[in-house]
């Protein structure tokens, strides 16, 4: 009886000790984390290796190894290459009584990657994405970055963090890695890929103009200011920078009697005033802005507009930073939500400027319209948020621009813009017999977003 019980005694501690050895066999002890190379000098050449962490104590040995084969001698925790080895693989092996690790395979002179970068979503409101650069040698490497949605690469994307555009929403991302130091060859690694969520955008309609006023009045001087002229005396100069055609007057602005606001241009009564191309103006129009009366930051801005008829037509809903008299423009920021040409009579534009793209280039996106913008009414979209801008045309997004360098210029407060100018840089020559034009908007309104942007009265 006794025997018998000592044989279950024994059998017992057999079967305890594979769990009293961290979840293994004893010959299956595992490192919790790996030996790692690092450069005890700046020479390149000269090594040490951190030891690995076990799971359970044990005696180690060590074995350095070039090119796949083991070196002589090289049994310490430090080794020092040859010259003549320089660009071959290096490896440290630690064998020990219950288990064996290993490190990463490097190369001589380059700098070593023993763990790999890593990213991680920080912000789960608007996805943002951080990198952890990983553990390197030698200490004075720097680390550089670029970040890849599958395998495209994200233009413009080369910082720790991103803040995924809303076309990313649903991808998986991924950054890569260059690890650069003086004296030592680059080393490149990638991540290990991260799917973005798709975010629920919330609005809150909390201002509008919806242009019921009486048929023939002017737009809401609570709100709206016509701004006249043919530009020569703003800072960007005649033609409001972009050799434009017309002079600006309030009176080709009016409420219809269907309730919408209707912008004109046309060629008669132009004569009556003089514009910067030294002469009679061919034409007159009308902008209204609302400068010193509204202004607003973040949030949804959108606009119902039928779009103008004609070659040399040039019609735009668009915003400017309220700081333009002190920063002026393109320093301000230039938030266009549409711009409708009617030599493009299929597509709309949409962009944003500012200082790096020199005002003039700006950079955003079109989107193909089909059945064009002037046959019906659609409905024109920016999101504009602090990390990130994006446009939509009929609830459907054709376009997205990040914050992720100085050119930046729109975390403040901007104004609304409504005007139908003729020629100019993007409207291009206008077509001969062309005498009117007109562009029509059924509303204007502004949504805030999960709760972010706001209205600014004066």
């Amino acid at each position: 009886m006794l025997v018998k019980s000592l044989r279950a005694l024994l059998a017992f501690l057999v079967f305890l000790l594979p769990i009293t050895l961290g979840g293994t066999q004893a010959q299956g002890v595992t490192a919790t984390a790996p030996p790692q190379i690092t450069y005890a000098d700046s020479s390149g050449l000269k090594f040490l290796a951190i030891p690995a962490v076990w799971t359970v104590a044990q005696k180690n040995t060590f074995q350095w190894f070039v090119n796949g084969k083991a070196v002589a001698g090289g049994t310490k925790l430090s080794f020092k290459a040859t010259a003549k080895q320089k660009n071959q693989s290096i490896q440290f092996k630690e064998i020990g009584s219950m288990g064996t690790s290993v490190s990463v395979v490097g190369k001589i002179g380059q700098v070593i990657v023993n763990t790999k970068p890593s990213v991680s979503i920080v912000d789960v409101t608007s996805n943002k994405v951080v990198v952890t650069a990983g553990s390197y040698s030698p200490k004075s490497t720097k680390v550089s970055y670029q970040w890849f949605k599958g395998p495209i690469e994200i233009a413009g994307a080369k910082s720790a963090t991103y803040v995924p555009a809303t076309t990313d929403q649903g991808f998986q991302i991924f950054v890569n890695a260059k690890y650069s130091a003086k004296g030592f060859s680059d080393n490149k690694t990638d991540s290990a890929q991260i799917a973005i969520p798709v975010l629920k955008r919330s609005y809150v309609q909390v201002w509008q103009d919806e242009f019921n006023l009486t048929a023939g009045s002017a737009p809401d001087s609570s709100v709206w200011v016509s701004e006249n002229g043919d530009g020569s005396k703003a800072a960007a100069g005649g033609g409001w920078g972009n050799k434009e055609r017309q002079y600006y007057i309030p009176t080709l602005a009016k409420i219809t009697s269907a309730g919408a606001l209707q912008i004109d241009a046309n060629t008669a009564g132009a004569n009556e005033y003089t514009c910067y191309y030294k002469g009679a103006c061919e034409w007159v129009s009308s902008k209204y802005i609302t400068k010193g009366k509204l202004g607003f930051k973040y949030g949804r801005i959108e606009a119902r507009i039928k779009g103008p008829v004609g070659v040399g037509t040039w019609g735009a809903f668009w915003m400017l930073g309220a700081d333009i008299d002190d920063r002026l423009w393109p320093w301000c920021g230039e938030i266009d939500v549409t711009e409708l040409v009617g030599k493009s009579p299929n597509t709309a534009y949409g962009y944003l400027h500012g200082l790096l793209s020199g005002g003039f280039g700006g950079r955003g996106t079109t989107v193909d319209m089909p059945n064009g913008f002037a046959n019906e009414y659609h409905t024109y979209a920016v999101d504009w948020l602090p990390e990130s801008i994006d446009w939509y045309v009929d609830g459907v997004l054709f376009g997205s621009q990040q914050k992720k360098d100085k050119d930046w210029v729109f975390d403040h407060e901007f104004y609304l813009v409504v005007n139908l100018a003729m020629g100019g840089n993007l409207g291009g020559p206008i077509e001969s017999g062309l005498k009117q034009a007109n562009m029509s908007f059924d509303w204007i309104r502004f949504s805030t977003i999960n709760g972010i942007g706001e209205v600014i009265k004066r």
